[in-house]
């Protein structure tokens, strides 16, 4: 740690004492408790946590918090000059502190917290919790918002000067992580949390403490094929990100869950090695732009695979594409696959011609264009064989009323009508077809 970025007294800086200031006074507090309670499920069984009154500027951020996964990532993308540990490193240092602060004042904003707490009428209700070192378990958000209210408006907002808070037992970070789970994230999974983000969060919580898939559907209580689909489309994100020189900057793929999620689903319709990344990259070259591609991805992507073959040839015959010798190399670059001949040997270049930024829109337009012709193809199609389909199903229902009608009960006053419409209609079709039958 360095000494350096700590206070030199428990009140120096906004965002929390140090550690052993902190210690102290939990020792001092707690053997003075009140007798408050808030009462979890902690460590597999039910607790009464003491709750106490402390200086605001007592606890740390926690920066593992979950919420903050994707939001940590595009801050150090977009600030090169910050240290590359900013969040992995010594969570008590003040500029980790005060980035996340600045993170978390963000998802507050985002979801109205801060104007909530703007009313002065509003006070604190629940308490945050902290583990036994003073670092916010579940609160965090609330937490930035009184103390960026109060450094804003200290007279205003000056109930916000103490805050309770409940302080956990000993515990391990995987304690820690199943507990957050169940209070932030389990009750609130799709109001709270991006998908980029929640693949992310839990990619890191993987990472750091060991859980396997099948712990992660458990703690999230997600099916284990669900926890594979997200991390999957976490691969496709970013390596669409990176490939666009915009390595962790998650909020341009916030928005476009159900694209990759169609990714996903759709590229496993496809065989071949080099078709399957013609679509991967027909597919990127979509999202760059939405609004070009009709706004309706989820439709489109899915598109690409029904008439991927046009598409490459509509594109083959746009770009210059020289066929590929496979070779080893080759192979082990798209997961050692092999490369077969023909088409195939054309696919791969020609899905690094569409990737080229120069050719992306040129690329976007020759795909859009195909998924809309073969959409209005089929719709033809099926407008074409429209009153065959009629035709033939009237065939079936008369038919069936000669098979099983044919009874002494049946009721037969109004069928001469019905039979006379039938006959009007049925001249009106030979009328039609007779002139432009074909056969």
């Amino acid at each position: 740690m360095n000494d350096n970025n700590l206070p030199a007294s428990p009140t120096g800086s906004p965002f929390g004492w140090p550690r052993p200031a902190r210690i102290e006074e939990f020792k001092k507090l707690l053997a003075t408790a009140s007798g408050a309670t808030t009462r979890i499920v902690f460590q597999s069984k039910t607790v009464d946590v003491p709750i106490i009154r402390v200086p605001i500027g007592l606890p740390k951020y926690r920066l593992t918090n979950g919420r903050t996964t994707s939001l940590q990532d595009e801050y150090l993308a977009t600030r090169p000059k910050c240290r590359e540990d900013l969040f992995s490193g010594d969570p008590e240092l003040w500029d980790a502190q005060e980035a996340q602060h600045e993170l978390l004042i963000k998802l507050a904003k985002q979801s109205d917290l801060q104007k909530y707490f703007e009313d002065t009428s509003n006070h604190q209700v629940d308490a945050i919790l902290l583990d036994e070192n003073g670092f916010v378990v579940n609160g965090n958000r609330r937490l930035s918002t009184w103390r960026q209210l109060l450094m804003e408006d200290g007279v205003k907002y000056g109930h916000f000067g103490h805050i309770d808070v409940a302080v956990l037992p000993h515990s391990e970070e995987k304690e820690i992580d199943r507990l957050e789970a169940k209070l932030q994230i389990t009750k609130d999974i799709k109001a709270g949390y991006s998908w980029d983000n929640l693949a992310n969060m839990m990619l890191a919580k993987q990472k750091r403490d060991g859980f396997s898939n099948k712990d992660l559907a458990e703690l999230y209580e997600m099916k284990d094929s669900e926890v594979q689909e997200l991390f999957d489309m976490r691969d496709y994100a970013d390596e669409y990100l990176r490939s666009r020189g915009k390595t962790n900057l998650w909020s341009l793929v916030a928005e476009q869950e159900f694209a990759f999620k169609k990714l996903v689903s759709s590229r496993q319709k496809i065989t071949g090695t080099g078709s399957q990344e013609v679509f991967k990259q027909a597919a990127y070259t979509l999202i760059d732009n939405p609004d070009e591609a009709g706004g309706r991805l989820y439709e489109a992507i899915p598109a690409i695979v029904d008439s991927l073959e046009q598409v490459k040839e509509k594109l083959k015959e746009a770009f210059d594409v020289n066929p590929v010798v496979a070779d080893e190399g080759l192979e082990a670059l798209f997961g050692g696959s092999p490369v077969t001949a023909g088409t195939e040997q054309e696919d791969i270049p020609l899905a690094k011609e569409i990737q080229k930024s120069e050719n992306s829109a040129k690329a976007r337009k020759i795909i859009v264009e195909v998924i809309e012709t073969q959409k209005q193809l089929k719709k033809d199609s099926k407008s074409a064989n429209y009153l065959l389909e009629c035709c033939a199903k009237a065939q079936a229902l008369l038919a069936g009323a000669v098979k099983d009608g044919f009874r002494p009960e049946s009721k037969i006053s109004g069928v001469d009508k019905q039979l006379d419409q039938i006959d009007g209609l049925v001249a009106k079709i030979r009328k039609f077809i007779d002139p432009n039958a074909k056969n």
